[in-house]
């Protein structure tokens, strides 16, 4: 009977609980953002994994974004200018990910303009 009961409370403390986890049931809750030429983007939040954020992006960019950058627990933003320089940015916030992202895609060029943001709990 103990043995049954330490089983039990053994299970209750090793299990992982939404309580437990991030916002979005789990530990990582990874997005991504991407974008591509003629102007295609795309953006994926409350992913399982990396992979999955980066898929859920793609499909959403119609496969044409060859610029992709994730993001975990926070704010990912993509800048893009004239000349096809661009920066990705990333904080707690949209505006400190869209402001990374600007500073990049200046030290690259000129024209910088936000293309895509997005933010996962």
């Amino acid at each position: 009977m103990l043995g049954n009961f330490l089983k039990l409370a053994f299970l209750a403390t090793a299990l992982p609980t939404t309580a437990m986890a991030g916002q979005c049931g789990y530990d990582y809750c990874w997005g991504a953002v991407g974008i591509g030429p003629g102007g295609a983007w795309g953006y994926s939040v409350g992913q399982w994994s990396e992979d999955d954020a980066i898929n859920a992006m793609q499909s959403e960019c119609g496969w044409d974004c060859n610029n992709v950058r994730t993001f975990y627990n926070t704010c990912g933003a993509m800048a893009e200018g004239y000349t096809g320089n661009w920066g990705f940015g990333w904080g707690g916030s949209r505006a400190i990910a869209e402001d990374n992202a600007l500073g990049y895609c200046y030290q690259n060029g000129d024209g910088c303009q936000v293309k895509v943001w997005a933010c996962s709990p």
